[in-house]
């Protein structure tokens, strides 16, 4: 992983910045940018997971299948990919996860 140096700006007069180290910890545990997953079922494309806060997780999706009564279904996350298998009416689930993607 590449190191990140935030920089300050030192002072009006001085036309420079100073780079200030931060742990690697400290790097994991702060949110940089928002992160996106592309999220698939049965290997088709519905939509794109955007995690806007530190609280949301690709796993959420998990939790929102299960609130529409989805029980039997494989989720995995591979890389940026969310990865859902499932016999269980797929073609609703799909629809279901496309429109929460595209409102989010």
């Amino acid at each position: 992983m590449e190191r990140i140096y935030p920089a300050f700006p030192v002072s009006e007069s001085f036309n420079g910045f100073i780079g200030v180290p931060l742990s690697n910890s400290v790097i994991n545990d702060v949110k940089m940018s928002s992160d996106v997953y592309e999220v698939f079922v049965n290997n088709d494309k519905v939509g794109d997971k955007v995690l806007l806060t530190q609280a949301e997780k690709p796993e959420d999706i998990n939790d929102l299948l299960k609130e529409y009564g989805f029980n039997n279904f494989q989720m995995n996350t591979v890389g940026n990919s969310i990865m859902i298998e499932t016999n269980e009416r797929p073609q609703k689930m799909k629809e279901i996860l496309s429109t929460y993607l595209s409102i989010r």
